[in-house]
């Protein structure tokens, strides 16, 4: 094992219970209503190799969505600063150091990727119809779930809004996000969408609450037979967090969106 010039901080990493994130809006984290994963990209990774020269690289971290807990974020990128000036072998080293420390945090196994940023097709295009455009009246800005109106005819279909934005909770800052939702079996008026999803404008959340609790609203619409929420969160502090929730496994490879 290459001996580090400073050495990680695992110490730095905190965690936060997802049980008592989700019992603030009515989930038993014991019976999930979904499967999914949070995905964590990191643009500011950096490392020594095996003669101290500096190399980097985008990582990009994928906790469960069953994991006891969740990495706060601030304590991640401080963890992860502490990688730039020790010395690894090898990016196996790296992995091998991430995925111990990570999975020990969230209390479940994570995935853990270094992505070549020259090489790795890192953003895709979003399918579906975006929402933004639609006329609709907004009067409320904390979540309303009384909004949403299904529709007779039954059908399935994708739609994406670049409007959302929610607050930290912990800071009160704004986080912005485009939200991609589809679903089959039912039906809901676009523009009760739309309007369901500016009411989070000035709701205090972490991501991870935030798209559950969309799904959980959307679930109580109509009689959906499948659906998935995915929140495509603008970075801070050099870190995108993306939850992704769904009735059924992921169909394509995640891909960021163009702003991220």
């Amino acid at each position: 094992m290459t001996q580090p010039v400073k050495g990680t901080r695992p110490d730095t990493l905190k965690s936060i219970v997802r049980a008592d994130q989700r019992s603030a809006i009515g989930l038993n984290t014991n019976d999930l209503p979904f499967m999914g994963e949070d995905v964590w990209n990191c643009y500011e990774f950096s490392w020594l190799g095996d003669k101290s020269c500096p190399r980097a690289a985008m990582l990009r971290v994928v906790v469960p969505c069953d994991s006891e807990h969740m990495v706060e974020s601030k304590s991640l990128k401080l963890y992860l600063n502490s990688f730039a000036q020790t010395r690894f072998a090898n990016e196996d080293e790296i992995i091998e150091r991430l995925k111990a420390d990570v999975s020990k945090i969230c209390g479940a196994p994570v995935d853990i990727f270094l992505m070549n940023i020259d090489r790795e097709n890192l953003s895709g295009e979003l399918t579906g119809n975006c929402l933004d455009d639609l006329a609709v009246c907004i009067e409320t800005f904390q979540p309303d779930a009384t909004l949403l109106r299904p529709k007779k005819a039954a059908g399935s279909e994708s739609v994406y809004t670049h409007v959302f934005r929610s607050a930290c909770p912990v800071t009160g800052q704004p986080d912005h996000a485009t939200i991609v939702i589809s679903y089959g079996g039912g039906a809901i008026q676009r523009e009760s969408l739309l309007a369901y999803l500016v009411s989070y404008r000035e709701y205090a959340g972490f991501h991870e609450q935030v798209v559950e609790r969309i799904y959980r609203d959307l679930m109580s619409v109509g009689s959906l037979s499948s659906l998935s929420v995915e929140g495509h969160f603008l970075r801070r502090g050099g870190i995108d967090i993306n939850p992704f929730r769904s009735t059924h496994p992921r169909s394509r490879p995640f891909a960021r969106v163009s702003r991220q």
